[in-house]
């Protein structure tokens, strides 16, 4: 086999290798969609909360942590919960959508627009 054969099939094994790798690390996923807030996905988000927070956050109060955030900022913190220092948290269990609609609950319970049930 010439060489130029050989090194064309390495070349192109690594960059399937990186390829591969780049995918498994979600660096090729497509972007998420915008976290907009309509009405249906505010419910949802207080239905998340009510169900999966509510039981730790009534002696712990949530919404002076989440003021000013956005929903983006809340989403990203909700992915990383278990990283806050002194907050004994554990991951978030829920869903992809669960996640978004909580994020949208907490940006609009920190500016004020949503109620904790």
């Amino acid at each position: 086999m010439p060489t130029r054969t050989i090194i064309a099939l390495l070349v192109f094994a690594a960059l399937a290798l990186a390829g591969g790798l780049a995918w498994d690390a979600g660096l090729l996923a497509p972007p998420r969609p915008p976290l907009l807030e309509t009405p249906a996905l505010l419910a949802a988000g207080q239905g998340v909360y009510a169900y999966r927070c509510a039981s730790c956050h009534r002696d712990v109060a949530l919404a002076p942590k989440v003021v000013g955030l956005s929903a983006d900022q809340a989403y990203e913190k909700i992915g990383r919960l278990q990283e806050h220092p002194r907050a004994n948290m554990p991951p978030f269990p829920g869903t992809e959508e669960d996640r978004r609609a909580l994020a949208i609950f907490m940006a609009a319970l920190g500016a004020g627009r949503a109620r904790l049930p």
